[in-house]
């Protein structure tokens, strides 16, 4: 089964921490406390969940959403099964949803089925008109659909909300609590409804791309369906920044920067981009821009057995007939006629011609490798194998960039290339203006969900100077020529050196004349503000001194902090918690015994089925609990053992440390105790066997916890840490991964990368950032990303990975680590138990590393420190 990538699992399980917080404190103030924003509430749905995640194009939105589905039904709704609306934009994406749900096969069905042991049924609204209630009380079941089509003014929705006798059955035998809040008919008699019946199973929402779904309209079709909860994935969701009339704003959990997808493999970056005024010119350097990427293809193949076709996507202009136009039509005969690519190698991909209909592009034996459209691949079509983007179609507007665009992000197989040109994507445009060009290309890449400040380098430019640097071509004291991203300020350049300079605006093209010296080329780069801009200068100028590109400055060396390890026969390993964890214990000798706080009895002493709903149809008590009895209600199985009640706890909590004969009998004993010390029927605690659950599983983890705590000290005091350079990690600029980035005014100047990482511009974290970004002993330093193991500077504590705020290299080569601890939480045992492993992470180091948490505003502390 294909795996989650760290962004996606760390996405997913925000999602599942904030339901679990949302059942306790409501959706409103569980969002706060999770992300410090406020929360938009919409009107009708009261307190119910409606969160979004945010993924840009090529994250595998649909793939997290699959995963999303289980953690719903786990977290908020406490139950084994669920049902799902799964709502999408357009048909296309539609029939390409169902198909890759329905199929067994799919990882997208593999990532549902494996959270609902495989008892998980994929259907169309034409399908769910005639679902058995058997289904619906024995599997998840989700239904896929349009928004469009569950409107009353559709056709197919009108059947959604009409009472039809196939579904009559569904409503027998239900308790007079849940025909309340049913639809009903002037009469008053409820609807044999398909809404009905999705209304009285509070069906998790799923939006994938929601884009155009937050209008009042769409928020009154969902009130209908009563869901439980909306999880939205978009790469473009409304937000304050993004303002939209007429639209709600999204709550927007948390999202995903460019750059992880690129360090998780998932996307080609940077775009190279070409433009020319002449169409035909575009053509051919996209075509030959196609034969070199397929060269490179076959050396990849050679070498690891994986089989790539790279693929041209060419836009052509939509037919007119006020004016002539470059058509698909006329490309076509082009590609034909004045290149001689064979017809075989060419689809048409329009509303009217549907080449590539039945045609799987990933097979070796396909011919195709250019594929024209207007904008018909804008939805429903994917193939990673598409590189090269070929457009000579007029660029209005971002949007209808980014309709192509994305489908050439994409990376086959999820997997970086050995060779690099495999790992970028290439865009080639038809344009008189390069700056326009770039600018619709960035705001393309923004549409496609990517923040504005990593737009900006995510586009780069194809340059005549990347490629001109043979021995044998070089032109001492001549010119040399290439394209820029931005418009220089030539006139900030000396007299003297005006001459040495020409910029063509439509083009964008730079020309450098020789001779030129290093005063020369620092004061060419000072009339550029771009760094990508700076570093074409230096290649422009080095070709003019007679050296190949390759010999420019080296970047600085990374900077490698040694990390904490074991000393064992002589090698040094990473003390991680493996070490232990190995320790054995036995929960069965553990107390099973759950208190009226562990597990109240005040929360089960209602009567099952006392749940009422207000004349208005919202429910008066708290959204969750209030969700969790309805279904309750609906799907109660009678006839429970006390030896199958322990199984499915046992089942339901996971343990892979501990065994199975530890946790059944710890479990049949908390269960006893229950029954035999408090009073609990078996009965009782069937029906409140989720709570119960969550109650088992804490007190499990307590237990858990308290062992690794001892055997952690343990280890501690028995093995030989040491902190060397042999096991140290290189913060590399590649593997700089934020979620998100710094964007105030302050410019830190010390900075490792050009970009600081998941920092706010202002509050108390801010000013600790700034304070060592002034200290004069500060070579540099970098903001450490939290979760990321691989890439970031962590120490093992007793319960998880610690990773500390900053990590600063000094000017006499020593290493400083900076935890930033306010006043209120300097002395609890959390922050104990970090300065303790930090502290003896700098006094294994024998000088070499320092760390420190200061007190508060007690920045002072950093400089003491350092000494």
């Amino acid at each position: 089964m294909l795996e989650l990538k760290d962004y996606q699992k760390r996405n997913l399980e925000a999602l599942a921490g904030y339901l679990k917080t949302a059942c306790e404190f409501g959706a409103k103030k569980a969002f706060v406390l999770q992300t410090g924003r406020p929360y938009t509430e919409i009107a009708g749905l009261g307190d119910m969940p409606y969160v979004c995640l945010r993924v840009p194009t090529g994250g595998g939105k649909t793939f997290m959403a699959a995963h999303a589905l289980g953690a719903c039904a786990r977290a908020y709704l406490q139950a084994e099964r669920a049902v799902c609306l799964w709502l999408v934009p357009s048909n296309a994406i539609r029939e390409q949803t169902l198909a890759a749900l329905k199929n067994r096969r799919h990882p997208y069905r593999q990532a549902l089925e494996s959270h609902f042991a495989g008892q998980a049924q994929v259907m169309d609204v034409s399908e769910a008109l005639y679902v058995q209630r058997g289904v619906l009380d024995g599997e998840t079941v989700v239904v896929v659909c349009t928004l469009a089509a569950l409107r009353v003014e559709d056709t197919e929705g009108r059947k959604v909300y009409e009472s039809a006798g196939a579904l009559h059955h569904h409503f027998t035998g239900l308790p007079d609590a849940l025909l309340k809040g049913l639809e009903r008919d002037v009469e008053g008699e409820p609807f044999y409804s398909l809404a009905n019946v999705l209304r009285l199973r509070r069906p998790v929402v799923i939006m994938d791309e929601a884009r155009n779904a937050r209008t009042p309209l769409s928020f009154d079709t969902l009130i209908r369906f009563q869901p439980s909860c909306v999880i939205e994935f978009t790469a473009t969701p409304m937000t304050e920044d993004r303002p939209r009339q007429g639209y709600f704003a999204s709550n927007v959990l948390c999202q995903t920067s460019a750059r992880e997808l690129k360090e998780a493999e998932m996307i080609k970056l940077p775009i190279h981009l070409s433009a020319r005024p002449d169409w035909k010119e575009v053509v051919a350097d996209a075509l030959q821009q196609q034969r070199a990427l397929e060269e490179e293809a076959a050396a990849e193949r050679a070498e690891t057995g994986e089989y790539i076709r790279p693929l041209v996507l060419f836009q052509a202009q939509p037919d007119r007939k006020d004016r002539p136009a470059l058509t698909v039509e006329a490309l076509r005969q082009s590609l034909q006629e004045d290149f001689r690519i064979p017809a075989a190698q060419i689809a048409v991909a329009t509303g009217d011609t549907r080449g590539l209909e039945n045609v799987n592009l990933y097979d070796p034996a396909c011919p195709i490798r250019y594929i024209l459209t207007v904008q018909a691949l804008k939805e429903g079509w994917d193939c990673a194998f598409a590189y090269i983007l070929c457009s000579v179609a007029e660029q209005r507007s971002a949007r209808s960039v980014e309709q192509v665009l994305g489908r050439v992000l994409r990376m086959p197989g999820a997997a970086r290339k050995k060779r690099e040109a495999l790992n970028c994507a290439y865009a080639f445009a038809a344009s008189a203006s390069f700056a326009e060009t770039a600018g619709s290309l960035k705001d393309a890449l923004v549409e496609s969900g990517f923040e504005k400040i990593e737009a900006r380098d995510l586009v780069a430019p194809r340059t005549d100077a990347d490629m001109l640097f043979a021995p044998d071509e070089l032109n001492l004291f001549s010119q040399a020529s290439g394209t820029v991203m931005q418009p220089p300020d030539l006139s900030r350049l000396p007299a003297s050196m005006r001459a040495l300079a020409a910029f063509d605006e439509a083009t964008h093209t730079l020309t450098v004349s020789g001779p030129v010296g290093g005063r020369e080329v620092a004061a060419l780069q000072e009339c550029f503000s771009e760094e990508a801009d700076r570093q074409i200068v230096e290649r422009l100028c080095r070709r003019l001194q007679g050296c190949p590109a390759a010999a420019s400055a080296p970047r600085k060396a990374p900077m490698r902090v040694p990390l904490l390890a074991v000393r064992e026969n002589g090698v040094l390993e990473l003390f991680e918690e493996s070490f232990f964890l190995s320790a054995l214990w036995k929960l069965s000798e553990c107390n099973p015994s759950l208190s009226e706080s562990e597990f109240s009895s005040r929360a089960v002493s209602g009567q099952a089925g006392e749940i009422d709903i207000a004349e208005s149809g919202h429910f008066e008590a708290r959204f969750s609990q209030e969700v969790q009895a309805q279904l309750a209600l609906i799907g109660w199985e009678p006839g429970w053992t006390l030896p199958a009640l322990v199984n499915w706890l046992d089942r339901s909590i996971p343990h892979p440390d501990i065994a199975q004969a530890q946790s059944s009998l710890f479990i049949h004993r908390a269960l006893t105790g229950l029954m035999e010390g408090r009073g609990f029927t078996l009965e009782v605690l069937a029906r409140h066997k989720y709570r119960l659950r969550n109650a088992l599983e804490a007190k499990i983890a307590a237990h858990r916890s308290r062992h690794r705590q001892e055997a952690y000290q343990q280890i501690l005091l028995e093995t030989d840490l040491a902190v060397e350079p042999t096991c140290s990690l290189a913060f590399d600029e590649e593997r700089y991964a934020p979620n998100w980035y710094y964007q105030g005014y302050y410019r830190f100047e010390k900075h490792c990368f050009p970009y600081v990482g998941e920092l706010k511009d202002r509050g108390e974290e801010f000013d600790c950032a700034c304070y060592m970004d002034r200290l004069p002993r500060v070579s540099r330093w970098v903001r450490n990303l939290e979760r990321r193991p691989q890439s970031s500077f962590w120490l093992q504590t007793a319960t998880d990975r610690f990773y500390p705020d900053f990590v600063a290299e000094l000017n006499d080569g020593r290493y400083l680590v900076v935890e930033y601890k306010g006043e209120d939480r300097w002395s609890n045992d959390d922050s104990r138990e970090k300065r303790a492993i930090g502290q003896l992470w700098a006094d294994r180091s024998g000088g070499q590393c320092l760390f420190i948490m200061p007190r508060g505003s007690d920045l002072a502390a950093i400089q003491d420190r350092i000494g």
